[in-house]
């Protein structure tokens, strides 16, 4: 299975949408922009973010027009119960089917608002039949969601398909493993850990190879998400309220949650550790994941251990940080060990000639040296970057 998507179109859109931004920053001349624009066409139907949000909304009510009133005669029949839900199955492949051979293949869309909107219908259609096939049943259910989601996160290069893809392969984890009972309930944080960590691991390796280009903004995503739940299942509040709430535990005054140090320990070891790892690496997912991860942490422990007065609490953290931000606002105004506050797109780019760099690294023949800044893909993904 492949995209569904024209491969070189879209390379070639990627190439187009970057070289916009030098344009921008006065580094391309209309004229070197318009060379580039007819070395690498893109026959796409890509509108701007406004009009993708019209026609979005547009093809919803269009399409809640056509098979609202179906929907209401199958679904609301006794007479229908017992094939509604194969109905439901049928019509949502129908829709993928129609959104592959009319909207992608013969329109040309790509992520226009309409090709969003037939997605997430034919989504909800096909996944309301298999939920209903199936009873509800939680394992099944979450076992054709991940393969249905994954699917059309592949096809369509989705990047809410692949959330919903990565939230029902955790259900299914999470669940097992919970109605296992016993000690196997108690190792749900562990397992998740030793779960993700492999997955995010080898999410990095495959986002690294040119053949994974298109599909790098949901690898990111997926990074991303893999490292949230990897410190959420060893975050101790989120811990001991769902070991309160789901499992039936009782505390008594004096006690504490099985493996509390352990969890103490990693809520504090995980954030440090992305943070540091993400400015050694100069990766922008682990450095945004940290700063969210440690603000958490914090929260964790202030609301476990409250000094009181929490309005002189937060007035001392916010003073505390804004103090830092100007300190290294101020210490990055010269670049350091690969960092600055400047924007570096004009530096990196600067006295070059733009357009033989384009074509050359595209086309092969002479390249021109490129002195890395920190972070970004080299311009064969379509000058794609693992910023998040």
């Amino acid at each position: 299975m492949k995209s569904a998507y024209n491969a070189t179109w879209l390379h070639n859109l990627h190439i187009l949408k970057e070289v916009k931004q030098w344009r921008d920053h006065d580094m391309l001349s209309p004229e070197q922009f318009g060379a580039i624009s007819r070395e690498y066409p893109s026959s796409f139907y890509h509108p701007n973010v406004i009009i993708r949000i019209l026609l979005f909304i547009a093809t919803l009510i269009a399409l809640a027009g056509v098979t609202g009133l179906g929907a209401l005669v199958v679904f609301n029949s006794r007479s229908n119960e017992e094939y509604a839900f194969v109905v439901s199955l049928i019509y949502g492949i129908v829709s993928f089917i129609f959104l592959d051979r009319v909207f992608i293949h013969n329109a040309k869309h790509y992520k226009s608002g309409v090709t969003e909107a037939l997605l997430y219908h034919a989504l909800g259609f096909a996944l309301i039949g298999i939920a209903g096939m199936v009873d509800a049943d939680p394992l099944m259910t979450a076992s054709a969601f991940f393969v249905v989601f994954s699917i059309a996160a592949f096809r369509y290069i989705d990047l809410i398909a692949t959330a919903c893809a990565f939230a029902s392969l955790a259900f299914f984890l999470f669940y097992v493993l919970y109605e296992a009972g016993g000690y196997m309930q108690q190792m749900i944080p562990m397992a998740i850990i030793i779960v993700f960590t492999p997955l995010y691991m080898a999410l990095k390796k495959i986002k690294r190879q040119s053949a994974a280009n298109p599909w790098r903004p949901c690898l990111t995503l997926l990074e991303a998400l893999s490292l949230l739940l990897i410190y959420v299942a060893g975050n101790y509040f989120v811990v001991r309220e769902l070991s309160l709430e789901l499992m039936d535990l009782v505390i008594e005054e004096g006690q504490d949650i099985p493996l509390a140090y352990a969890f103490y320990f990693l809520t504090v070891a995980i954030p440090v550790g992305y943070l540091y790892f993400g400015i050694k690496r100069k990766d922008l997912v682990l450095i945004r994941v940290s700063l969210l991860a440690i603000a958490f942490s914090v929260f964790t422990f202030k609301y476990y251990f409250s000094l009181g007065h929490p309005e002189i609490s937060l007035t001392a953290a916010g003073a505390v940080l804004l103090t830092v931000s100007l300190l290294l606002f101020r210490y990055l105004k010269t670049p350091k060990h690969g960092y600055t506050r400047e924007n570096v797109l004009r530096e990196k780019w600067a006295d070059m000639n733009v357009e033989s760099f384009v074509i050359a690294q595209s086309l092969g023949g002479n390249t021109v040296t490129v002195h890395e800044t920190g972070g970004g893909g080299d311009f064969a993904g379509g000058g794609s970057t693992d910023s998040f």
